[in-house]
Order: C-alpha cells, then sequence, then structure tokens
C-alpha cells in the first residue's frame, strides 16, 4: 500500500487518497484524516498542507476557508483574530467601515458618538462641531 501524500489524506481500504477540504489540512502523508484550520487561520485550497494566518481587518473561525470581515463599526490590524467578538469598537468621534483595518476620524461637523460606528452623522441645523 502507499502511503496518502502530505495535503491528502486515506480510510482503511481506500483504493485512492483525497485531497484535504478547504479549511483543513495534512501537513504530512500517510495519514487517515485532515486536521482542522485552527481560530485565525483558514485555507481557501484544497489538498493543502498547513493554514494561511487570518487577514487584517478580518477574523477566521476554526476550520475557516475564507477570513470573514469584522462587522461594521469594528476594525482589526492584527492577522490572529478567530471571532467578531474579538474586532476592536470604534470609539466615539470615529467610524469604521465593514472589514476596516482602522478607525477614522469623522471630519468637521459631523459626530459619531458612542462605539461601533459605521457612519458619522451631520450636525444638524442650529449646532456645529469643530476640528478635533
Amino acid at each position: 500500500c502507499t502511503d496518502a501524500s502530505p495535503g491528502h489524506f486515506a480510510t482503511t481500504g481506500s483504493t485512492q487518497q483525497t485531497a484535504c477540504a478547504k479549511g483543513s489540512y495534512a501537513a504530512t502523508g500517510g495519514l487517515s484524516e485532515c486536521a482542522q484550520c485552527e481560530g485565525g487561520t483558514y485555507q481557501n485550497d484544497t489538498g493543502a498542507t498547513g493554514c494561511r494566518a487570518c487577514e487584517k481587518g478580518s477574523y477566521c473561525e476554526p476550520g475557516a476557508s475564507r477570513p470573514l470581515p469584522c462587522e461594521g463599526g469594528s476594525y482589526s490590524d492584527k492577522t490572529d483574530l478567530s471571532a467578531a467578538s474579538q474586532c476592536t469598537p470604534a470609539a466615539p468621534g470615529h467610524i469604521a467601515a465593514r472589514g476596516s483595518t482602522e478607525q477614522t476620524a469623522c471630519g468637521e461637523g459631523s459626530f459619531a458618538s458612542g462605539t461601533r460606528n459605521e457612519v458619522c452623522e451631520l450636525c444638524v441645523e442650529g449646532s456645529y462641531q469643530g476640528a478635533t
């Protein structure tokens, strides 16, 4: 019998090897199953021998086949997040679009109160906001 190649597995009685699915890998040959990518990593190819680091502005749950963007109102400049809750909330006076790697301050004449804002609101008639 022949050992399964790295990136593949073979179960008992197999007549051929099978490539590891997206979100999993086999670092060495001769395995009967593929390992799931850990949280903070992903694999978007089949037949992989390892997982990729997650991307900035995203998180990767265990077994991820692609990075998922941080929700609007949050951001991340890290590449090892494993859950949406690990994305950083935008601070008051700042916004962050979906998948952002940093927060952005609201401009003059606008504001963002509270945290996790996606858009700045314009000051209403009779009020103003100068440079911050």
